[in-house]
């Protein structure tokens, strides 16, 4: 019996925003601080949202930035 030892879980935590149209998270960076540092958005930023029945693309320029963690799959 083979065991997998990557764990069940994502725990990272992502930067993202909320979708303008749907309100879903557009999530468009790794938070390699877990939250530790402030995180300074670029000058531009243009997204796209990941939601098949949305796809509503927008500046985000001034939007807050929030961090998010990804929910696990459950099996």
């Amino acid at each position: 019996m083979h065991i997998s030892q990557w764990p069940k879980s994502d725990n990272r935590w992502f930067l993202g925003v909320l979708c303008q149209n749907c309100h879903s998270p557009i999530l468009f960076g790794l938070d390699r601080s877990d939250g530790e540092s402030t995180y300074t958005p670029p000058a531009k930023l243009l997204l796209t949202c990941s939601q098949a029945e949305c796809r509503h693309q927008a500046d985000y320029s001034g939007a807050k930035i929030s961090r998010f963690q990804k929910a696990s799959a459950t099996r």
